[in-house]
């Protein structure tokens, strides 16, 4: 499955064993090593602007079901998904 990182970005998740929305995408994280995305971020607040920091569910890509124009269908995730809060964007990797 070929896809280009912009191209994922805001693209709204849901869960196929449930049918609830997760969120959207927000980041990734990638394999240094292989070029690869290996792990999709999903915010858990709306879009916009927010005042606080946003907290982010960990999905790996090998449970991406489907990828759709608008919307990426996903398996495998528990309902109690550890919420990982991270404030490091994709560019963050590049400055130091």
């Amino acid at each position: 499955m070929n896809c280009c990182i912009d191209e994922l970005c805001n693209k709204d998740v849901i869960n196929i064993e449930n049918g609830c929305r997760m969120g959207y995408v927000c980041d990734v994280e990638v394999d240094m090593s292989s070029g690869h995305i290996s792990t999709l971020l999903i915010s858990c607040t709306a879009r916009g602007i927010s005042f606080r920091r946003p907290e982010s569910i960990r999905i790996c890509w090998e449970d991406i079901v489907v990828m759709g124009e608008e919307t990426i269908l996903v398996k495998n995730v528990s309902g109690n998904a550890p919420a990982v809060k991270s404030n490091k964007g994709i560019f963050d990797i590049f400055s130091k």
